[in-house]
């Protein structure tokens, strides 16, 4: 049977809520499409400025660009919150703007970086566009989707994350060596590629501007006061275990995005310029393992969307974490990640970020009420941003003083904790799930 109930609409095979037009979801396809490549574009980028603009040796940038997320983080414990409690009194559109702004005023400002203190200082701009694009990405889902059918929403927009992902890996990552073949030398070709992006972040604001839903999300009952919406985040997770695990694996799955987007083009990177090729060359050749974890994610997306509306969204979280924890703890075998032989790995260690992230994303859009949904998932991103902060710190040391791999395994502990928690709560405290298995 069909769950869509009177004054809602449908999107392909996703129900809407009431009020969401064709082109308002059109629109966060895109947004989708474009706004965790642009957002993660620093991983190509940094390592870029830290060798041609700072001159950091390769040797401690693994440490840098740790500390350099770990600024990035505090930003956003700052900042996602009181976002998340913005957007539900003046809507999701003029954030998710602002954040794409940013987001391009900071590429915009990265070449022109001459230490890491100034490009630290750049990086709290780039941090408040990424607060902005990553927290409303998640709860304008919540909010234009019926609760039934967000498993199937998750998965289609994990699946343009995807492709946004490996387009931007495969094109804008080698632009910088395609420059240099052109006749630029490294720094300015790294520039050109750095402008570039931010004019796709200035052209992404402009375009979630036209087409997203105005103003704030339908009222349910009487709208709470600001103070509300702070403590009721706080609260939920004391009042519902399942948010409880929501944050937990928020802080483990947005950790999996910047160790593999960070640290596996760092280690390719650093492989690279060991063989003896030069910035962009190598920038170039290291990005190839990302490129196949990324589309290997592009499979597991996919199969979210036929799979996780279709179990309990705890036990859909139990096995995300799961497949999570053994794809990164495999990489113990690596030893060179630009060894066509290693090519598995990768794929696995694609599919298990990907898994945990919409696992993640689902439980959450699921357990948080539509009233307090944007303080919800903003608390839920500030779990993540400690997490990244966390890791990032733990895992840049552990990358230059004991082995690339090691922020990897850190990460692999850390999936299994949560797939315990996962399994702990479906025993204890299931609540009410969505299943899906008869709709049309």
């Amino acid at each position: 049977m069909d769950v869509t109930r009177p004054g809602t609409g449908r999107f392909g095979f996703i129900g809407t809520q009431p009020g969401i037009s064709t082109l308002n979801m059109v629109v966060l396809m895109y947004a989708a499409f474009v706004s965790i490549a642009l957002a993660t574009f620093d991983a190509f980028g940094t390592p870029y400025v830290l060798s041609e603009s700072i001159g950091v040796p390769i040797d401690q940038q693994g440490a840098v660009v740790g500390r350099l997320n770990v600024y990035t983080e505090i930003v956003l414990l700052a900042i996602f919150t009181p976002l998340g409690v913005l957007s539900d009194r003046i809507g999701r559109r003029i954030i998710y703007a602002t954040g794409f702004l940013s987001l391009g005023l900071s590429y915009a400002l990265f070449p022109l970086a001459t230490s890491v203190n100034e490009l630290a200082a750049i990086r709290v701009i780039y941090s408040l566009g990424l607060a902005g694009v990553t927290g409303m990405l998640a709860t304008i889902i919540a909010d234009y989707v019926i609760p039934e059918h967000r498993g199937r929403m998750v998965g289609l927009t994990g699946m343009f994350n995807g492709l946004g992902i490996v387009t931007s890996a495969l094109l804008l990552a080698k632009l910088p060596n395609v420059l240099v073949g052109f006749g630029y030398d490294n720094f300015v070709a790294g520039q050109l590629t750095l402008f570039t992006v931010a004019g796709l972040c200035v052209l992404s604001a402009a375009i979630v501007s036209c087409g997203l839903k105005s103003g704030p999300p339908p009222d349910v009952g009487e709208r709470p006061k600001a103070r509300e919406l702070f403590s009721s985040a706080i609260n939920a997770a004391r009042d519902n275990p399942r948010i409880a695990v929501a944050y937990a694996s928020a802080f483990v799955a947005r950790g999996d995005l910047v160790v593999v987007g960070t640290f596996l083009v760092l280690w390719g990177k650093v492989v690279a310029v060991d063989s003896g090729m030069e910035t962009a060359a190598a920038i170039d050749a290291g990005r190839i393992p990302f490129v196949i974890a990324q589309s290997a994610g592009l499979l597991g997306a996919i199969a979210a969307i036929l799979l996780i509306d279709r179990v309990h969204r705890l036990t859909a979280l139990a096995c995300c974490m799961g497949l999570a924890a053994v794809s990164y703890c495999m990489l113990l075998f690596v030893d060179n990640p630009l060894d066509k032989a290693n090519i598995p790995f990768f794929l696995l260690l694609g599919l298990g970020q990907v898994a945990a992230l919409l696992g993640s994303t689902t439980l959450i859009g699921k357990e948080a009420p539509a009233e307090k949904r944007g303080a919800i998932i903003g608390a839920f991103s500030v779990a993540g941003a400690m997490g990244i902060l966390i890791i990032s710190g733990v895992g840049g040391t552990l990358f230059d003083t004991v082995d690339p791999r090691a922020p990897f395994i850190v990460l692999g502990v850390m999936n299994i904790v949560v797939m315990a928690s996962a399994i702990y709560v479906r025993l204890t405290a299931p609540g009410r799930a969505f299943l899906s298995t008869a709709v049309s």
